[in-house]
């Protein structure tokens, strides 16, 4: 019988090979069957071989960790970061309010607040479609209309139109980020956040008692250039318009002194600064403004992934001011998006994808087991607290 007609072919088997003939009493060497030679020195043309793209790069991690997967939230949820069925398009799909509905009782969560609700017409249509037939669970804000920024009585007018919303039903004023970053009067020039034209309408809203949630500046990244030293090089090169580095764009703590300075030129009213007051990559500076301006309060919509790759000194930021936080996504009302948050927060999980994991970089996240006394808070407490100062017009 020829070696062939024993084995096979060779090629591939040398070990199953070696194995036999060493069963069989006869000696052979690894090298002799074409075993791989296992050498101690970088190889000198591994560069070469580097030609898998980054888009295509998607690593299993090898940890053996604990999963609690966490559908349901602990405490009900008031969740204060959402633009589901909203008139002016940021959401990504239509959801019937019945289904939205069915959704947050699976997963626990008792309010959403749709905050992109705009005004007039539109306005109307949101609160038909969502808060009409359920009151207890929707609640929606009210916006600018930039199209009259160069109107002589812009500021009379933005009152009024804020009046008319709460008289709708909204309750709460949406700052988007294009505010200091994409509105321009007729000048040409960037409106600043801390225009004088606004201050009436930061005044009525704390009047009647309503919070404003204000988007200032982006990620940190966002404002650095585009290169091989950007974290957030992918979700950038995805979405060049989000990148706000170069001249023609005002600095990150420029726009964030214009908004600071609105806070402290208006204590009266309640401001909700989002996404961890944008700037959740130093909670050293968040923290000194929470202490600086008490009319301010944070939620954490689409920073989840900020905040979880740091989980010990998340977790201090929530036991220093978990009076002040609040339980935001930013995302569609989806359970599996819910379970990730609760996740996050209930659990002390390691090392798992954040919701839309490598969309804001490519880490992973920890959770902040966080007690009891503190969670029911941040899920809805804080929330309960800072609508129940609604007085309404008079």
């Amino acid at each position: 019988m020829t070696f062939k007609r024993l084995f096979g072919s060779f090629e591939g088997r040398p070990f199953r090979i070696a194995a036999l003939l060493f069963s069989w009493g006869i000696a052979v060497s690894a090298t002799s069957l074409g075993a791989q030679d296992i050498k101690y020195s970088q190889d000198p043309d591994a560069a070469k071989h580097m030609t898998l793209l980054l888009k295509d790069f998607d690593p299993k991690p090898m940890l053996h960790t604990a999963v609690h997967e966490t559908p349901r939230a602990k405490f009900p949820v008031i969740d204060v970061h959402n633009h589901v069925n909203d008139p002016g398009g940021i959401h990504t799909e239509e959801i019937p309010a019945a289904e939205v509905v069915r959704r947050m009782d699976r997963a626990n969560v008792e309010k959403i607040v749709i905050l992109t609700g705009l005004w007039g017409d539109k306005l109307q249509s949101v609160l038909d479609k969502m808060v009409k037939p359920y009151p207890d669970r929707f609640i929606v804000f009210t916006q600018f209309d930039w199209s009259k920024i160069d109107d002589p009585n812009f500021s009379a007018e933005m009152v009024a139109q804020l009046d008319d919303s709460v008289r709708r039903g909204a309750r709460g004023l949406k700052v988007l980020k294009d505010l200091g970053l994409g509105v321009r009067d007729k000048s040409g020039k960037l409106v600043p956040i801390d225009d004088p034209r606004l201050d009436a309408v930061w005044e009525e809203c704390g009047k009647l008692g309503i919070p404003v949630a204000i988007h200032s500046t982006d990620p940190e990244a966002f404002f650095t250039p585009l290169d091989n030293h950007n974290e957030r090089y992918e979700e950038l090169n995805e979405n060049p318009t989000w990148g706000f580095y170069g001249p023609q764009f005002p600095t990150k703590e420029k726009l964030l002194e214009e908004r600071n300075h609105v806070f402290a030129k208006h204590p009266h009213t309640t401001f909700i600064a989002l996404h961890v007051a944008n700037w959740p990559e130093n909670l050293d500076a968040v923290s000194r403004w929470l202490d600086k301006y008490p009319n301010m309060q944070v939620e954490f919509g689409a920073r989840e992934a900020e905040l979880g790759r740091q989980p010990r000194r998340t977790r201090q930021f929530f036991s220093d001011y978990q009076d002040r936080i609040l339980f935001g996504t930013d995302s569609e009302p989806e359970e599996p998006m819910y379970a990730n948050y609760f996740r996050w927060l209930e659990t002390a999980d390691e090392y798992f994808p954040y919701w839309g994991y490598p969309g804001q970089g490519r880490w992973e996240i920890y959770g902040l087991e966080l007690p009891d006394s503190i969670l029911e808070k941040v899920y809805h407490k804080n929330a309960d607290k800072l609508f129940a100062q609604y007085k309404g017009l008079h």
